[in-house]
């Protein structure tokens, strides 16, 4: 089967759009979850910037083991106002990720 990520990175990308400045200082984020070429799930980074759209999109699934996310920006890592996005990435087991985008502080 062959995976249009762009198609999956347009969709994150349009939700990320629709919530446009309702998450306070934090960009908003739009996240998509496919599994087996089908959305799954979706999130936004909600109202003044917590949870993040991870989160929001993983949260409530039960299964996704093997899915791939799209997301509008990169997993944040550290702990800050919400623990790090990674973790719940991690104990879902999601298999790929796709990003568009970089915080300048993670470009080498």
């Amino acid at each position: 089967m062959i995976i249009n990520h762009n198609y999956y990175l347009d969709l994150a990308f349009q939700l990320a759009e629709r919530n446009l400045g309702q998450t306070g200082l934090n960009p908003s984020v739009g996240t998509v979850v496919v599994k087996n070429g089908t959305v799954i799930s979706f999130g936004v980074t909600s109202i003044n910037g917590k949870p993040h759209s991870e989160f929001n999109a993983l949260n409530k699934l039960k299964n996704c083991s093997g899915a791939s996310l799209y997301t509008t920006l990169e997993p944040c890592v550290h702990f800050g106002r919400t623990p790090p996005c990674v973790n719940i990435i991690i104990k879902k087991k999601i298999n790929g990720l796709q990003t568009r985008h970089l915080e300048k502080k993670f470009i080498y």
